[in-house]
């Protein structure tokens, strides 16, 4: 409780100063709008439809956790008044890109005060998928948008610091907004009904990014290989992950592309275990305003196709 009210305070303190540091230069341009990586530049995009551009900081496969800026993305920043990006743990970039560049307002979607927020889970606080072992409450995961209910509290935020920004567009900021909103709660519907024949089966992820869809579609049945991609589990865990997929029949396991990690290959070796790729980001699929529909769709299709075999 404690954490949300923080988190509600601090959140609107960034909308104030935004608010403050633009109004002079409002005027007749609308606001420039920058998000950090294609989900949510495609939620974003849908917002701005019509009066202006939002400009997508990451595209192809550069990783929000280890990042340097081109000089074609330095223009970019350089150009835009407002940048929107997931959370400070996930994109670890930004605390340089903060210090180092005064003119641009931060907005972190994490710190919305209504959304659904979810701790980094540790290999041991994933136990029958109870959350009370989640007590590092300040070490967010970072992947929020993998909730379609938390997407529409970020378009009904983003919706509303625009119009307050550029009340000449405010109604088209509205309208799309609602538009948005009609289409995202088709989206989640169709994937609950969608998993819900299958959502008790066992399956695992190579990277724990999808703890929020695990969670708006009630798949029990979820493990994971490694916290981060960028950490290889020693012996002791591979250890518990071949026990864990024996104990539990698992014959699905999903990694991120291009390339299947070589721990996999290993696990897998003579087995019918099925290896099926998704992206928590969807960095391989086309940004604009259809890449978030298209990342979420196919997400769940693809964990529905393997597991319903089984």
């Amino acid at each position: 409780m404690f954490s949300s009210h923080i988190r509600k305070i601090s959140f609107h303190l960034t909308v104030i100063c935004l608010l403050t540091c633009l109004s002079a230069n409002s005027q007749a341009q609308s606001p420039r709008v920058l998000v950090s990586i294609k989900p949510l530049h495609s939620l974003i995009s849908h917002i701005t439809d019509g009066v202006s551009q939002a400009g997508l900081l990451l595209e192809n496969q550069q990783s929000p956790h280890h990042f340097q800026l081109r000089p074609s993305q330095k223009r970019m920043i350089n150009q835009a008044d407002i940048f929107f990006y997931s959370s400070n743990d996930l994109e670890g970039f930004v605390e340089n890109l903060r210090i180092n560049t005064k003119h641009l307002q931060f907005i972190e979607l994490s710190s919305l005060p209504e959304l659904n927020t979810l701790a980094a889970r540790s290999f041991h606080s994933h136990k029958d998928h109870d959350d009370k072992h989640n007590t590092l409450k300040h070490n967010i995961d970072g992947h929020i948008w993998l909730s379609i209910s938390n997407a529409q509290i970020i378009a009904q935020h983003v919706a509303k610091i625009l119009s307050d920004l550029d009340s000449e567009n405010a109604n088209h900021y509205k309208n799309n907004l609602k538009h948005l909103l009609v289409k995202l709660e088709t989206l989640k519907q169709n994937n609950i009904a969608l998993l819900s024949n299958i959502n008790k089966r066992p399956f695992l992820v190579y990277h724990d990014a999808y703890q929020y869809f695990e969670q708006e579609n009630n798949l029990k049945g979820a493990h994971f290989v490694t916290t981060t991609p960028e950490h290889t589990p020693g012996i002791k865990r591979v250890k518990e992950l071949k026990r864990l997929i024996k104990e539990k029949n698992i014959q699905c396991i999903f990694y991120e592309p291009p390339n299947i990690p070589s721990l996999l290959t290993t696990l897998t070796e003579n087995t019918t275990i099925e290896l099926r790729a998704i992206d928590p980001a969807g960095s391989q699929l086309t940004a604009g305003k259809q890449h978030y529909f298209t990342l979420m769709q196919t997400t769940a299709s693809i964990l529905h196709t393997c597991l319903s075999k089984h």
